[in-house]
């Protein structure tokens, strides 16, 4: 006897076979929902982010400092965290960060260990 669950949807026909006995009822609910919930998100243009990224940036965007910026959030990493891990001042890094001071090929390759990134993004 077949336990498969089938799930007749917009986006396409689903069968499961569950490994173990379930509720059908249940997981039908519970896929259509995630279906559903696809269905309706809401899609952005990357055109759009951008140009709403570059609006808040100014002048800033997409250089090093933003992408030095950008990566250290991403690593959940504050300056002074990552300048200790760096062996540099924290000033420093702010002043990259804020394009006030250039990365050097040394310092790039150094911080790009820690925030696990491309040295180049950073130069």
């Amino acid at each position: 006897m077949s336990h498969d669950v089938k799930i007749h949807h917009p986006l396409g026909e689903v069968s499961i076979a569950p490994a173990a006995k379930v509720n059908a009822a249940h997981l039908k609910r519970i896929i259509r929902s995630a279906l559903d919930d696809y269905l309706d998100e809401v899609r952005v243009p990357a055109a759009r982010v951008h140009a709403e990224a570059k609006a808040r940036h100014g002048d800033a965007y997409r250089t090093p400092g933003y992408f030095l910026r950008l990566y250290r959030l991403r690593a959940a990493l504050t300056q002074a965290r990552l300048a200790e891990r760096a062996g540099m001042h924290q000033h420093h890094l702010s002043e990259m960060e804020h394009n006030k001071r250039p990365i050097g090929k040394a310092s790039a390759r150094k911080l790009a260990k820690f925030l696990r990134c491309d040295y180049q993004k950073l130069l």
